[in-house]
């Protein structure tokens, strides 16, 4: 009767070699995510951007106009925070 084979036991630089590419590939796979992210962000503020800027075109709104109103509407909500 055969004798059932047993796995070859790996040495520590065989399974040091394999931990390092798992976390080269897994490094390359987070530093992707980061780039796609970076994107998703951008597009994101692009298309805020662009959306503000309609709203201030319909409005007749210069971004000083923009500026002076968010400045008030900060201090009323800080004076009513205070009282």
């Amino acid at each position: 009767m055969a004798r059932p084979r047993t796995r070859a036991r790996k040495t520590y630089d065989e399974l040091l070699a394999e931990n390092e590419e798992k976390l080269r590939k897994h490094t390359e796979a987070v530093s992707l995510l980061q780039k796609e992210r970076e994107e998703l962000l951008k597009a994101k503020r692009d298309e805020e951007m662009q959306e503000l800027y309609t709203y201030m075109q319909e409005n007749e709104l210069s971004a000083q106009d923009v500026l002076v109103s968010l400045r008030e509407q900060n201090s009323d909500l800080e004076e009513r925070e205070a009282s």
